[in-house]
C-alpha cells in the first residue's frame, strides 16, 4: 500500500509537471490572429503594429485584412473570416448585438472627437427646419446612420416628415448629392472636402452638435475570446504602443495607414489627432453605449432589457493595460 501511495504521488507530480510545462509552452508560443480593418482609420493601430513590429514584440502573428467599412469588418468576424474587428460604437451595437453569433466588446481602442461627420446640403437648405419633405441619404448600420437620425430627433423633425434614402457608402452619398438625387447627407473625410468644394452644396454643421463622444471598439466572437484571452491581451499591448506612436507622429502614422489601405496620407495625418487613440474604456464611452442601446431598443432593433454590460468582457484589456478601464461596468 505504501508503495502504491508513493507511485500515485509520483504520478501526480509528473502529470502536474507536464501540465505546467505545456502551459508555459503555450504562453511562449506566438498567437495567430486574423484581424479585420476598414478602409479608413479604424484599423490604424493594427497597421502601425504591423509596420513598427509591435505585434512581433508581443508574440502576435497577425494577418490583417482590409474591409470597406467597420460594418463589413464586423460581418467578417461573424462570418469567421477574422477573429477580431474594429468598429465605431453605433455599428457595434446595431449589428453585433443583433447577430446570431454571441459577440463581445473585448477592448476600447479610441475615443474620436465629435466633428468627424459634416452635414452637406443643397444650397437652398439654410437650417434643419428646411429638411422637412427632403431626401436624406445615409449608410445603414453605421455611425453616420445614428447621427442622421439623432439630428432629426434633436431638431423635432419626425422621421415620416423626411425621405430617408439608404445608399451603400460614401462615394454613393457624394454622387447622389452632386446629381441632386438626394438633398442632404452626413459625410466624412474626402466626402466632406468634395462637398465643400461644390458651389451647389453647403456644409451646414458637423456632428459636434449631435454627439458628446464616439468610440472605436475591438470585437470578437465570445467563444473565440474565451479561448484566446492571451491573444487579445497581446494584441491590446501592441495597440497601446501603436497608440503612442501615432499620437506622437500623426504624419508617420498617416503614411503607414495610407500605404496599407491605398488612402490619402495627408488627410489621414490631419484626421489622426482627433481620433484620440488609446486603449481604454471611460465612463463617457459607456454612457454613450447606453444611449445608443436605448435608441436601438426604442426603434425595435434591440430587445427590451438589453444591457451593454453583458456585452463587454474587458478581462484581457485590464491585464494588457492596467488601469485602462475607468467605467463602472457593474
Amino acid at each position: 500500500m505504501r508503495g502504491l501511495s508513493l507511485l500515485t504521488a509520483l504520478t501526480v507530480l509528473m502529470v502536474g509537471a507536464f501540465a505546467t510545462t505545456a502551459a508555459a509552452q503555450d504562453e511562449q508560443a506566438p498567437s495567430e490572429v486574423k484581424i479585420a480593418a476598414d478602409g479608413f482609420l479604424l484599423g490604424t493601430q493594427a497597421w502601425v503594429s504591423l509596420d513598427q513590429g509591435y505585434f512581433e514584440e508581443n508574440s502576435v502573428e497577425a494577418d490583417v485584412s482590409l474591409f470597406g467599412t467597420g460594418i463589413e469588418a464586423i460581418q467578417g468576424v461573424i462570418a469567421r473570416q477574422a477573429d477580431l474587428g474594429h468598429a465605431l460604437d453605433f455599428a457595434v451595437l446595431s449589428l453585433v448585438a443583433a447577430a446570431d453569433e454571441n459577440m463581445q466588446i473585448v477592448g476600447g481602442i479610441a475615443q474620436p472627437n465629435p466633428g468627424f461627420h459634416s452635414l452637406a446640403v443643397q444650397n437652398e437648405i439654410a437650417g434643419p427646419e428646411d429638411l422637412v419633405g427632403k431626401k436624406i441619404g445615409y449608410v445603414e448600420g453605421t455611425s453616420e446612420h445614428f447621427v442622421t437620425i439623432q439630428y432629426l430627433v434633436q431638431n423635432d423633425i419626425a422621421l415620416e416628415d423626411v425621405e430617408l434614402v439608404p445608399l451603400p457608402g460614401l462615394f454613393e452619398l457624394v454622387g447622389a448629392l452632386k446629381t441632386g438625387d438626394i438633398d442632404a447627407s452626413w459625410l466624412w473625410l474626402d466626402g466632406t472636402t468634395q462637398a465643400a468644394e461644390d458651389p451647389d452644396l453647403t456644409i451646414l454643421t458637423d456632428d459636434s452638435d449631435v454627439l458628446e463622444t464616439s468610440a472605436i471598439y475591438l470585437i470578437a466572437e465570445a467563444s473565440w475570446a474565451a479561448e484566446n484571452q492571451l491573444a487579445i491581451e497581446r494584441v491590446l499591448k501592441s495597440y497601446d504602443k501603436a497608440s503612442d506612436f501615432v499620437n506622437a507622429d500623426p504624419v508617420a502614422g498617416g503614411q503607414i495607414v495610407a500605404d496599407a489601405v491605398s488612402g490619402n496620407a495627408e488627410l489621414f495625418a490631419t484626421t489622426i489627432p482627433n481620433q484620440n487613440y488609446q486603449v481604454g474604456i471611460t465612463q463617457v464611452m459607456l454612457d454613450s453605449l447606453d444611449a445608443i442601446a436605448g435608441f436601438l431598443i426604442e426603434s425595435g432593433a434591440l430587445e427590451e432589457g438589453f444591457d451593454v454590460r453583458d456585452f463587454v468582457d474587458i478581462t484581457a484589456q485590464e491585464l494588457a493595460v492596467p488601469g485602462s478601464v475607468t467605467a463602472d461596468l457593474e
